[in-house]
C-alpha cells in the first residue's frame, strides 16, 4: 500500500513538473517578438523619392546592382560600440555586435520599396537602418 502511494506521489510530482515547465516555455515564447522588418517611419518615407534624392541625402551606396528594370542600392550601418554593452554592477557586459543592411529598390528611377535585413537576424537593428535615412527627412 505504501509503495503504491509513493508511485502515485512520484507520478503526480512528475506531471506537475512537466506542466510547470511547459507553462514556463509558453510564457517565454510569448515574450519573444520577431524583429520588425517593415513599417518603420523612415523606411516608408523613402518610397516615391528619386534616385538622385536618395543619393544626395544618403550618399553613395556600398553596392549598386541593376537587374532588368530594377536598380538596387545597398547600404549598411553598424551599431555603435557603446550600444553593444551594458553596465552591470561594477563592470560592463558585452552585447551582440549587430548592424543593418538596407536595400533601396528603384523602378523607373523612383523608390518602390526599402527592405531591411539585420545582422545577425535575431537582433532588431531597425534603428540602425532608420538612421541611414535620417538625413532624407524634412
Amino acid at each position: 500500500m505504501i509503495a503504491k502511494a509513493r508511485r502515485l506521489q512520484t507520478r503526480t510530482c512528475r506531471a506537475l513538473f512537466v506542466a510547470s515547465a511547459l507553462l514556463a516555455l509558453l510564457q517565454l515564447g510569448g515574450c519573444a517578438t520577431a524583429p520588425q522588418l517593415e513599417g518603420n517611419p523612415n523606411q516608408q518615407a523613402m518610397v516615391g523619392k528619386t534616385k538622385e534624392q536618395v543619393l544626395s541625402c544618403c550618399g553613395a551606396p556600398l553596392r549598386q546592382i541593376t537587374e532588368g528594370e530594377l536598380t538596387l542600392l545597398r547600404y549598411y550601418r553598424e551599431a555603435p560600440m557603446l550600444e553593444e554593452s551594458s553596465v552591470v554592477s561594477k563592470g560592463s557586459r558585452s552585447g551582440i555586435h549587430h548592424g543593418c543592411w538596407a536595400t533601396v529598390i528603384l523602378q523607373e528611377g523612383r523608390v518602390v520599396e526599402v527592405q531591411y535585413r539585420f545582422a545577425p537576424s535575431m537582433v532588431d537593428a531597425s534603428n540602425d537602418c532608420e538612421e541611414i535615412f535620417e538625413p532624407c527627412l524634412p
